[in-house]
């Protein structure tokens, strides 16, 4: 496995729960698992934590854990059979649900509310396109633009409309307090609208006095896009989530709105991972198209902290393959003249403030180790953010991030170039330094006569608070 700066995030299934399985993914390059919260019941979410973690002990690496909430998923009701086949030209009333009639799919009250003359409603993940022609008191009469077939309780979404209703169900946050008492290192919020979503299960984490996790706003709905920069200044990492995201506005605009949000997180110093059917043949080939291996490609380019697997991992044929191959296209696209590191100006760093004086070392530390071309930069973290806020500026240099706690150190696994270390325990300042440089000599990661930027707050300094930057010979 080559040790790449992009993480891999490999969701969990039937295809990948055995022990023996898991420790093949993590041996492939998988940093991170995801639960999916739509089939993962909040009383057994604790046991796949336990399981994870059983694996990172028997690989010897850190492994972390993303709980994906499931959010709202808008479906028709029941049809005729429990399927229909629709063809290009026909016709089709869309309701609210009955029961099942010829020719009629039963939707919600407030999908039928935006069914306007000329709206376009997409069912079965977007394969099956209606166009509304026109709309009485009780149906909406639709034209087929794309046939298929449409199954019971399929999604339903109308392009473009607003989504009415809260989006942190019950069960979202019944899973979200079983997460974070099972020691999930990150929570992904789906189908977010903008800050006041992510600060709402911010508070309720609070109040339930569990520990906090990292919170992650999905980025599926045009309001959390139009919303981008407060969205982005409420959390702590997105995810580009480009199966939905396609359905609210299109696929052929999923490229350019990839590319806006991970500037956009670059510059607020959020991580950000890219998600959907990024080797989706894998699921059942052995190799991937040379468009999905230009896809993953282009997300290193973007500036992607994080890429993600989904059914590959979940329900696919060979699992560990799909990751190793993620794992060599991840290693061929930062070994490309196109992978852009510090300095780099297509990739924005994140926005200096003069308020921010953490923020400044930080990037004078980057500068510092481009310039004396270090082997390493070492950060001591106490809550994590100093190291996320390194990997946003992009040194060529790895980052070696020490802390004490074991959750800030799988926090910092969805940070582009991070490699998280235990801090030694408490000591002189001199004698945690000459153990941390012991420590990567010994792991030969350096070399006598190598450069090392450290960077750390001053033992008076308020937690994090980033305030020293030091050059190291060793």
């Amino acid at each position: 496995m080559t040790e790449t700066r992009a993480k891999i995030v490999a969701t969990l299934g039937p295809a990948s729960f055995s022990p023996a399985v898991l420790a093949d993914l993590a041996a492939a390059g998988v940093d991170v698992f995801r639960l999916n919260g739509a089939h993962t019941a909040p009383d057994r979410v604790a046991g796949r934590v336990r399981r994870v973690r059983a694996t990172a002990r028997r690989v010897g690496r850190g492994l972390g854990v993303l709980l994906d909430l499931p959010g709202v998923k808008v479906r028709c009701g029941a049809l005729p059979g429990g399927a229909v086949t629709v063809k290009q030209g026909e016709r089709l009333d869309l309701g609210p649900a009955r029961g099942p009639a010829a020719g009629h799919v039963p939707v919600p009250r407030s999908v039928f509310a935006a069914l306007v003359p000329g709206a376009e409603v997409l069912l079965s993940d977007g394969t099956v396109v209606l166009r509304v022609v026109e709309r009485g008191p009780r149906a909406a009469r639709t034209r087929v633009e794309a046939g298929g077939t449409i199954r019971d309780r399929v999604g339903v979404h109308v392009r473009g409309a607003r989504h009415p209703g809260a989006v942190l169900t019950p069960l979202d946050i019944v899973l979200a307090k079983a997460g974070a008492v099972a020691g999930v290192d990150a929570l992904a919020i789906s189908f977010v609208r903008g800050p006041a979503d992510v600060r709402r299960l911010r508070r309720l984490l609070v109040e339930a006095r569990v520990r906090m996790p990292l919170l992650v706003g999905k980025l599926e709905r045009r309001e959390a896009v139009e919303n981008l920069d407060a969205t982005l200044d409420a959390c702590d990492g997105v995810m580009v989530a480009r199966g939905d995201l396609g359905l609210e506005y299109g696929p052929e605009e999923v490229p350019g709105l990839q590319k806006r949000i991970l500037e956009a997180a670059s510059r607020h110093g959020r991580f950000a991972i890219t998600a959907t059917q990024m080797l989706e043949s894998m699921t059942t080939a052995a190799r991937p198209t040379r468009a999905e291996a230009s896809d993953v490609a282009n997300a290193v380019f973007d500036g992607t902290d994080a890429v993600m697997l989904s059914g590959e991992t979940a329900v696919g044929a060979h699992p560990a393959l799909v990751a190793s191959t993620m794992n060599r296209i991840l290693a061929a696209a930062e070994a490309d003249p196109h992978c852009p590191f510090a300095g780099d100006p297509r990739i924005p760093g994140p926005d200096a403030d003069a308020r921010r004086p953490d923020r400044l070392v930080v990037r004078a530390a980057v500068r510092l180790a481009m310039d004396a071309r270090a082997a390493a930069v070492v950060v001591f973290t106490r809550g994590g953010q100093s190291a996320r806020r390194l990997a946003k500026e992009r040194p060529r240099a790895p980052i070696f991030a020490y802390a004490r706690e074991p959750e800030v150190g799988r926090g910092l696994l969805l940070s582009w170039g991070v490699r998280p270390r235990h801090l030694p325990a408490r000591g002189s300042t001199d004698a945690v330094l000459r153990s941390v440089m012991s420590s990567l000599q010994r792991e030969q990661r350096l070399r006598r006569g190598d450069r090392v930027v450290l960077v750390m707050g001053g033992a008076e300094d308020p937690a994090g608070t980033t305030s020293l930057v030091k050059l190291v010979t060793l």
